[in-house]
């Protein structure tokens, strides 16, 4: 139960610190341009 509860607070965390946008690129820009943030791009390809 304990795991269980430290798992879950470590996701609960990671959504604070990495919060993803989802297809839109000009968001993006716009919220990593105001936090003086480098922006991660996750790309892949089913080949």
């Amino acid at each position: 139960m304990a795991i269980l509860l430290i798992a879950s607070a470590a996701i609960a965390s990671a959504k604070e610190v990495l919060p993803f946008v989802e297809n839109d690129y000009a968001k993006a820009v716009a919220r990593a341009r105001s936090k003086d943030l480098p922006i991660f791009v996750d790309a892949w390809a089913p080949w």
